[in-house]
């Protein structure tokens, strides 16, 4: 009888208390989970675009007099609502990563996103005041050999503080170099 009693006692005791705080803990780390790769999918799409964008401006900016007016397009879609959106929205992202990441990493993720945007933001106004088509050229191999890379490192990153992902993943956008971005 005292056997049946301890069972039942235990039996309660695992499916009252114990059950619960397991489900809470494991619901806790599948929000968690879910709300880290919504950040950086979110944040990846918000410097995808904004790079997209310079590249766009770099890529008319290269062609001289023959991609002028293009290129005029492409600076006004530059200085757009809808970029000054795309860099509140980075903004909000690196507010959002500060419930996720500790401090070293959101300091790392903060200076990454400057190198990129304010990078994008002086160098697209050094040369909208008469860069040559050289200037321009010089800027878009930029793009495409160093900032493409460094936003997909400062992804990598974070995928890699957050543990959310496979090591080796990548979020380079495909582009071969052979025509206008799209944006």
């Amino acid at each position: 009888m005292l056997e049946v009693i301890v069972g039942v006692t235990l039996t309660a005791l695992l499916g009252g208390f114990l059950v619960p705080i397991v489900k809470g803990l494991l619901d806790r780390r599948t929000e968690r989970y879910s709300s880290s790769v919504a950040l950086v999918d979110t944040l990846a799409e918000s410097l995808w675009k904004y790079w997209h964008i310079a590249v766009r401006v770099a890529y008319y900016g290269r062609q001289g007099e023959r991609g002028a007016e293009s290129l005029d397009l492409a600076l006004r879609h530059f200085d757009s609502d809808e970029s000054w959106q795309i860099g509140v929205d980075v903004q909000t992202q690196l507010s959002r990563s500060k419930r996720f990441l500790p401090a070293p990493a959101q300091e790392q993720l903060v200076k990454a996103q400057q190198q990129v945007i304010e990078h994008l933001d002086s160098e697209v106004d050094r040369l909208r005041r008469g860069a040559t088509s050289d200037d321009w050229s010089k800027f878009y191999e930029t793009l495409m050999t160093r900032t493409r890379p460094a936003i997909d490192s400062l992804l990598n990153g974070l995928i890699s503080d957050l543990k959310i992902g496979r090591s080796g993943t990548s979020f380079q956008q495909p582009n071969d170099g052979a025509g206008p971005a799209q944006s």
